[in-house]
């Protein structure tokens, strides 16, 4: 009863967090409406926000052998930290190496993610692979449109990161449906 319980908690904590990154990715949506335009602050900002939203899954969802959140968490920390020292370039150069760096980070681990998954012959390779390709081309796509004005490159942002929120969020539920269906079917 104690797993069930524990794995009722992951699970939502996942869900949770999916939940929380599409939200980063409307606030940066409507923010520009307020009258902060300054997207490499906000971006730093969310990255630090991102991170520490990782770390704390990953130390409330601890597996051996999934290091993904921690690996994200650290990749965000660090995308943040560059920010220290670049916080005062409003470059939109500076603001796409910052996102091209972190794209490239990121899909690193999620590589390592997905030869997880296919080691272990595990239905959710095909699902990792899509969500992949898919964040992999929002990514690179919204790096290349950041030249514009400040209010577009922070609604751009935006979006990038409301479809990254809308990924996890896709893979959790399908990983959480296909984990119930198992469960059903050797009970």
């Amino acid at each position: 009863m104690k797993v069930v319980e524990t794995k009722k908690f992951k699970n939502c904590l996942n869900i949770g967090v999916s939940i929380i990154l599409v939200f980063m990715g409307i606030f940066l949506l409507i923010f520009p409406w307020f009258g902060e335009t300054r997207p490499g602050r906000l971006l730093y900002l969310l990255y630090t926000v991102y991170g520490g939203i990782k770390i704390i899954e990953y130390i409330f969802t601890r597996n051996d052998k999934d290091y993904e959140d921690l690996y994200t968490g650290i990749a965000c920390i660090l995308a943040a930290a560059s920010g220290f020292k670049f916080w005062m370039y409003s470059s939109a150069m500076v603001l796409s190496l910052t996102l091209v760096s972190w794209i490239g980070i990121m899909a690193i681990i999620k590589l390592i993610k997905l030869d997880f998954y296919h080691d272990r012959s595990n239905k959710m390779f095909y699902v990792n692979l899509i969500t992949f390709s898919v964040f992999l081309l929002a990514g690179l796509l919204t790096s290349v449109n950041l030249y514009f004005e400040e209010a577009i490159q922070t609604i751009m942002l935006g979006l990038f990161f409301l479809v990254n929120g809308m990924l996890n969020l896709i893979e959790d539920g399908i990983r959480i449906y296909w984990e119930n269906k198992e469960n059903s079917k050797n009970k």
